[in-house]
């Protein structure tokens, strides 16, 4: 076979290659790609409880952790 009989072949055998290596996430359709974590707001508390600091809840859904104890120094 010819050089020019075996680049069909070369870039077909490339070509599944790399639609094995980058596979597809395999999401439905209708549903929203993203990392969501149910559980996010009770590891938050536990992990605050647990450094010693207060967690406040902010309006736009983030959180400010503060600690307290350092909060009024006496001279």
């Amino acid at each position: 076979m010819t050089a020019e009989q075996h680049r069909p072949t070369k870039l077909a055998t490339m070509i599944d290659q790399i639609s094995r290596a980058f596979r597809s996430a395999n999401i439905g359709q209708g549903q929203k790609v993203g990392y969501r974590e149910d559980s996010s707001e009770e590891r938050l508390r536990s992990t605050a409880e647990h450094e010693g600091v207060k967690l406040y809840r902010n309006p736009d859904g983030s959180h400010r952790a503060v600690d307290e104890s350092h909060s009024s120094y006496e001279d």
